[in-house]
């Protein structure tokens, strides 16, 4: 019985340790003070600006006329909103205000359909570059100048920085902390230490002829992982604007946060499966990024970690309690790496108050986890505009 344990336990710390280096690592890259600079360009690229927007009619009038306040010649960009089953009173506001409004007739919904649909719907004009945004998604008027300036300089495929929007609950508070762990690991710490950023779903720039190439590949319910991967395999550094801000709502109750991740775990495990299934092919080619992100998409959510670790030291320290030790200092090399991962505005009493609410938090996640299956294939949609209960009070 003590042998099977050493060796269960010797199992799971391999990737334990290898994920919490991973986090580590990138934490002190986060903290690496390196600016990205870009030249002040004369040229003026041509855009088409992406709104997919599912029963958002709480939101995307909103977020419309806080674009079409840039500070870039209006010519030089079209907005196009592909309006899934929103109300003809919204449809008109959109059209109204200048946007191009595509009604979808699709069998399956997805984002990445819905993205196809207004690639298909402009195949005929001229575009140099693709912008993707949420339909929650709020922009400063400099945004289209600072993403013009880094694509002048080369750069085809750009996130923006996407910070919270809204802190209104503890969930919406945490889920805002935990966007920005991800910008400092899995952005500003990757681009620090020389490898592409990831994609967050929105505030995406992309070089149009490579997008309208690799879209009509895409049909998952996870397409910036998609994205992601096809950059990678094609050698394309996805370049992360800290400076360029995109204000995205957070969900705002634990329900919300479980069907949200339901759809994001899924994505992540289809597109490192997609990904493994080329591991040789990658160590061959010596494609360093995507080993890196293989890497990364075999880490489950980080609340899980929190959560496991603690219970698993608790169960050694029944059944062996010398095997302990090494897991309490792993979890230490944890907590340090997220304690230098979380920006420093976010050091404050609320945070302390919020973080109460995390066991709450890990039984949301778990929930996720059951329906993994149904997140691979069926359309999740997360609620936007409204005030929700939050449970978690």
């Amino acid at each position: 019985m003590e042998f099977l344990l050493h060796i269960v336990e010797g199992i799971f710390f391999v990737p334990f340790i290898i994920w919490i280096i991973y986090f580590l690592v990138f934490s002190i890259g986060y903290r690496i003070p390196r600016k990205q600079r870009f030249k002040n360009t004369a040229l003026q690229h041509q855009f088409l600006v992406i709104f997919p927007a599912y029963k958002e009619d709480a939101v995307i009038v909103e977020s419309i006329r806080s674009f079409l306040k840039q500070d870039y010649p209006s010519s030089l960009y079209e907005i196009v909103v592909v309006a899934d089953s929103m109300q003809d009173d919204t449809n008109a506001a959109l059209r109204h205000l200048g946007a191009t409004v595509l009604i979808p007739k699709y069998e399956h919904r997805s984002k990445a359909a819905a993205l196809n649909l207004a690639i298909s719907a402009t195949k005929d004009k001229q575009f140099d570059a693709v912008v993707i945004l949420d339909a929650d998604n709020l922009v400063y008027p400099d945004f289209l100048q600072q993403v013009n300036r880094s694509f002048a300089s080369g750069c085809k495929a750009i996130q923006a920085h996407r910070i919270a929007k809204n802190a209104n609950t503890d969930t919406a508070y945490l889920d805002g902390i935990s966007e920005e762990i991800n910008n400092s690991i899995f952005r500003k710490g990757h681009v620090n230490l020389g490898l592409p950023a990831a994609l967050t779903g929105s505030g995406m720039l992309f070089e149009i002829n490579w997008f309208k190439q690799v879209m009509p590949k895409i049909s998952s319910m996870g397409e910036d992982k998609e994205l992601e991967y096809h950059l990678l395999l094609d050698g394309i550094f996805t370049t992360y604007l800290e400076d360029v801000y995109v204000l995205d709502e957070k969900v705002q109750n634990r329900k919300d946060l479980s069907n949200q991740r339901k759809r994001w775990i899924a994505a992540q495990i289809d597109t490192f499966l997609i990904a493994f299934s080329g591991f040789s092919n990658i160590i061959r080619t010596r494609n360093w990024p995507l080993l890196d992100k293989l890497v990364q998409w075999s880490i489950p959510p980080r609340i899980i970690l929190l959560g496991f670790i603690p219970l698993w030291i608790f169960i050694l320290y029944i059944l062996a309690p010398i095997l302990m030790y090494k897991w309490f200092v792993l979890y230490l090399l944890f907590l340090i790496a997220l304690c230098l991962a979380v920006p420093d505005r976010f050091y404050n009493k609320r945070t302390l108050i919020s973080f109460l609410k995390l066991p709450f938090i890990f039984m949301a996640i778990l929930r996720s986890f059951m329906g993994i299956k149904s997140g691979r294939t069926t359309f999740v949609h997360t609620p936007h505009g409204e005030k929700k209960e939050d449970y978690s009070n």
